[in-house]
C-alpha cells in the first residue's frame, strides 16, 4: 500500500509505502552533502564544529546511508557546501533543531544560506515528511514507488515468474493522482484485482486527513475512505488508465 498526503503549496508530501530506495532512484541527481537531523554520528563521515552536526558528503555515502537499515528512522536536509552551514546564525541553528525535533519546519523549508533541496524526516508513526524544492521531482518517486509495489504484487499472484516489464505511468496520471492525494489518497496493492488481462489498483481518499496516524497505526483503512476510483495497468497492451468514480472526480 502507498498513503501520500501532498501539500503543493508548502511542497510537503506525508508519505509511507514509499522507501529510501525509491526515493533515490526516483531523483534525477542525488545530494553532495546532508546534514544529519539526527545526529547519526555513526553514519557520518563528517562533522561540522560551528554547528555541531554530523555531516555526510559523497553521493555514494549518501546512497550508502539512505539504503543500510531501511527500518532506522532518517533526518537530514541537504546544503551546497560546508561554508554555507559555517554561516548559519544562531537562530538559524535552532531552526534546524527545531526541525529535527518536531518533524516540521520552523518557517519555510528551504534555506538561503543552504541552498537545499530535500528536507527528509522518518516519523514516530512510521511515515516519512519530505519536501522538494522542485514539487515535480516527486512525480518520479511516486513513479518507482508504484511501479514497485506493483511488481512485488504482480510476483505474488504467479506461480511461474516471468521477467516482468512495467511500461512508465503518464504523466497526467501522475499528476492526477498528486492533485487528489491533498486530503489523503491511499494506493491499495494489496486489494488488486485482475479482469481480462488487466490490473485494477483500488484507490482511497481519507474521510479525515487528521487521523491518519491512527489509521495507519490500526490498519483500518477501509473503514476510515471512501473508494475513489481505480489506477489500471493492462498486461497486453502495457498501458496505464486511471478512472475516477464520478463524485471524486471534480475534487
Amino acid at each position: 500500500m502507498i498513503f501520500i498526503n501532498t501539500n503543493p503549496i508548502s511542497n510537503m508530501i506525508l508519505s509511507s509505502g514509499i522507501t529510501a530506495a525509491d526515493f533515490i532512484n526516483g531523483l534525477d541527481e542525488l545530494p553532495q552533502n546532508i546534514i544529519l537531523l539526527n545526529n547519526d554520528q555513526q553514519a557520518a563521515n563528517g562533522y561540522n564544529s560551528h554547528s555541531k552536526f554530523n555531516l555526510i558528503a559523497g553521493t555514494g555515502e549518501i546512497r550508502t546511508y539512505l539504503l543500510k537499515n531501511p527500518d532506522q528512522k532518517k533526518k537530514f536536509i541537504d546544503f551546497d557546501s560546508e561554508d554555507s552551514v559555517n554561516n548559519l546564525s544562531p537562530f538559524e541553528i535552532a531552526e534546524l533543531l527545531y526541525l529535527a525535533h518536531m518533524g516540521t519546519p520552523m518557517g519555510r523549508p528551504f534555506s538561503s544560506k543552504l541552498n537545499n533541496h530535500y528536507i527528509y524526516l522518518s516519523q514516530d508513526n512510521g511515515t516519512i515528511r519530505s519536501y522538494y524544492r522542485r514539487f515535480s521531482d516527486f512525480n518520479h518517486v511516486l513513479e518507482i514507488a508504484i511501479k514497485r509495489n506493483l511488481r512485488e504484487t504482480h510476483n505474488t499472484l504467479r506461480v511461474f515468474l516471468r521477467p516482468f516489464s512495467i511500461k512508465d505511468i503518464d504523466r497526467e496520471i501522475l499528476l492526477d493522482l498528486i492533485t487528489k492525494s491533498n486530503d489523503g489518497l491511499f494506493i491499495s496493492f494489496g486489494a488488486l484485482r485482475e479482469r481480462t488481462r488487466t490490473y485494477h489498483i483500488p484507490l482511497r481518499i481519507l474521510k479525515d486527513p487528521d487521523k491518519v496516524s491512527i489509521i495507519l497505526r490500526t490498519d483500518t483503512v477501509d473503514e476510515n475512505t471512501v473508494y475513489a476510483g481505480d489506477l489500471s495497468y493492462n498486461l497486453q497492451t502495457s498501458k496505464w488508465d486511471l478512472k475516477w468514480q464520478e463524485q471524486t472526480a471534480g475534487v
